[in-house]
């Protein structure tokens, strides 16, 4: 007789893939790595790697996983909106809404919260259907110093919003950009680090 998996495990299980796949994805289209730095990050500052999260984000099954695994991390937080500071938090903004869509039923409401107001109409720095004193999850797509993340959460706070946790896709674990996320307050989390893309990339090309 053949014994089947508890579904828990086979849940477990295929996440775990889908976190494995995702990150061959990432390492594959969306990242590259030199001897010397030479990549200009926002900073002003160069960097041996370079990580651009729109080629991983041209493919569906990228977005897919995304979606899938960020919802995974977030069971248990009560929130209705998903959004962060364009353009970076857009798409995972929405492939995470997506993904709560199809898996739980779930409406959890998607904004944009822009680097400047808008010059016409309201002059608003959010975009969306959201409310003041909603509870929201504020997403980005990498982290170096954790500027563009902080945008987020202090703009959905003068905004009347309760930031319940921030996620990322990845860290860059440079310029401490966890721990100047986690100084306002925010717990904060990334699918993925810096030295998780190295050392994929490392065992991929013999480095």
């Amino acid at each position: 007789m053949q014994v089947k998996s508890k579904p828990s495990v086979v849940a477990e299980t295929s996440l775990k893939a889908m976190q494995e796949r995702l990150l061959h994805l990432l390492t594959e289209k969306s990242f590259q790595m030199s001897d010397t730095p030479e990549f200009p990050l926002a900073s002003g500052t160069l960097s041996q790697y370079y990580i651009d999260c729109k080629k991983a984000f041209s493919y569906p099954e990228a977005r897919e996983s995304i979606g899938r695994l960020i919802a995974a991390r977030c069971k248990g937080s009560n929130f209705t909106a998903v959004g962060g500071l364009v353009i970076g938090a857009y798409p995972v903004a929405i492939a995470v809404s997506d993904a709560l869509y199809r898996s739980e039923g779930r409406e959890i409401r998607v904004f944009i919260v822009r680097k400047e107001p808008k010059k016409h109409g309201l002059r608003k720095r959010i975009d969306g259907d959201v409310e003041k004193g909603e509870s929201v999850l504020v997403v980005d797509d990498v982290i170096t110093s954790g500027g563009s993340t902080i945008e987020a959460i202090r703009q959905c706070r003068e905004a009347g919003l309760t930031v319940v946790r921030a996620i990322a896709i990845i860290d860059r674990e440079e310029q401490d950009g966890r721990r100047h996320i986690e100084a306002e307050g925010v717990e904060f989390e990334a699918l993925y680090t810096l030295s998780d893309l190295k050392e994929h990339y490392e065992s991929l090309h013999g480095r």
